[in-house]
């Protein structure tokens, strides 16, 4: 089977299915690509700026359903992302209050307490 011999409208059948047009696989393939992204933007999120990437991979992982394309793991990595991120400011957060309560209590330089 070649795709002059049905038409340019084919681009893939298979036995036991209705034929694929070319629509519904640019249709499939926009939904792949927002798939991609998403993972890509979600394992960003894991190792740089969750507060950036993992809101882009849950985006892009809700543009990639809306074409059909499951990308649930996108998701789960732009979640995870932004959660290691609040979990890195609070930690940041914690180490400065340390470092400034210990800082607080040395002793003023030049004063001898006899």
């Amino acid at each position: 089977m070649s795709a002059s011999q049905y038409g340019a409208q084919f681009a893939y059948q298979h036995p036991d299915q209705q034929p694929v047009t070319m629509g519904q696989l640019r249709w499939y393939l926009e939904g792949m690509r927002h798939a991609r992204l998403a993972t890509l933007f979600g394992i960003l999120a894991i190792f740089t700026l969750g507060a950036l990437f993992g809101p882009l991979a849950i985006v892009q992982s809700k543009k990639a359903e809306a074409f059909g394309v499951p990308a649930p793991e996108g998701r789960v990595l732009g979640w995870v992302g932004i959660a290691l991120f609040i979990l890195w400011v609070v930690f940041f957060i914690l180490y400065m209050a340390l470092i400034f309560t210990l800082i607080g209590s040395l002793p003023e330089p030049g004063r001898t307490d006899a």
